[in-house]
């Protein structure tokens, strides 16, 4: 961004003083303003996801944004609310809390700021996600690109097996990897790191503490909270057939149907990650899908294109803060 692009950014952030705030909250009535949050806990948590994940918000932040939301009056809803035709009045607005991937932070410290606020919410778990196996292609990805020791083996054998450039490394390489590599070659580079080192069992370890238990899920539900499907491995979309991806679908679906003995409505896209024709293989298997897409919900709003608006981040000032949470977006206000 520019230096006058700057300086017009944090212009923009006088718009969100307190005294404004009646305007802001009457755009949204009538609509439900849907957040998503991926990780809860303190930074330093977990360095391999801090370095080339998305950043964690801590309990207390969390919790000071649910709790501006719900002293200006926010209804809080679940997308099953909707499926049951709860929608807000044309006099007060709603907000949708939801986490995606299904980490275990988010069943344990998330939950603990939910409970003490009295809010419900959707957790979208990737079933591959859960306790009992090693991490999943996408961790598994970062926790060699983090470690110094194999970092330099990971990079050398991906561009002996994928022909990537020799100055390729690093943050861009896991990207390149992550977001722009077939999922298949991926996994084959990383059994092969582990067949070639030895880092199985290191994986595994990985994932003790990262990843819920069947019981974590069972007790959000207990409490509340909606269950929906994020996918099975947690893959990208467009890294795989269109067979895979419904598979990914019908495998989680089953796994959830199994943790908690009825199957999930509702489905988040992995990396909202989704091509043409993709909400007519998930309307075959949920009721309602969720993007990333950055807009409000109306009535209008089709049940397999529910947009929400993903945490930017740390937020560089209490004005900023506000700024995400009467619009959803750190973009030009009223876009």
């Amino acid at each position: 961004m520019s230096r006058l692009g700057r300086a017009a950014n944090r212009a923009a952030d006088l718009l969100f003083l307190p005294p404004l705030d009646r305007l802001w909250r009457r755009r949204l009535r009538g609509k439900v303003l849907c957040l998503l949050y991926h990780r809860v806990e303190e930074p330093g948590r977990v360095p391999f996801l801090d370095r080339f994940g998305v950043p964690p918000i801590p309990p207390d932040e969390l919790a000071a944004e649910l709790g501006f939301l719900r002293r200006h009056g926010a209804r809080f809803l679940t997308y099953a609310d909707l499926r049951a035709g709860r929608f807000p009045s044309a006099e007060e607005f709603a907000v949708i809390v939801s986490f995606d991937d299904g980490l275990r932070c988010n069943y344990e410290e998330g939950m603990d700021v939910l409970q003490a606020l009295g809010i419900p919410a959707v957790f979208f778990q990737s079933t591959g996600m859960l306790a009992g196996g090693e991490l999943v292609w996408e961790h598994a990805l970062y926790w060699y690109g983090a470690h110094p020791t194999y970092a330099p083996r990971l990079e050398e054998l991906a561009r002996r097996r994928l022909g990537l450039p020799a100055d390729l490394g690093g943050a861009a390489l896991i990207a390149r990897l992550r977001d722009a590599t077939p999922v298949a070659r991926v996994r084959d580079l990383l059994a092969e790191l582990a067949e070639r080192w030895g880092t199985a069992g290191e994986l595994v370890a990985a994932a003790v503490g990262l990843y819920p238990s069947e019981a974590h899920l069972r007790r959000a539900r207990d409490a509340g909270h909606e269950i929906g499907s994020h996918g099975h491995h947690h893959v990208p979309r467009c890294n795989i057939s269109p067979a895979a991806f419904e598979q990914e679908l019908v495998r989680s679906s089953a796994v959830l149907g199994g943790v908690l003995g009825e199957a999930p409505r509702s489905f988040s896209y992995p990396f909202n990650s989704h091509l043409p024709g993709d909400d007519q293989i998930c309307g075959r298997h949920f009721l309602q899908v969720a993007t990333v897409d950055g807009a409000l919900l109306t009535p209008a709003t089709p049940a397999l294109a529910l947009p929400r608006f993903t945490w930017p981040g740390p937020h560089a000032n209490p004005l900023r803060r506000r700024r995400w949470l009467w619009t959803g977006t750190l973009a030009w206000p009223g876009r």
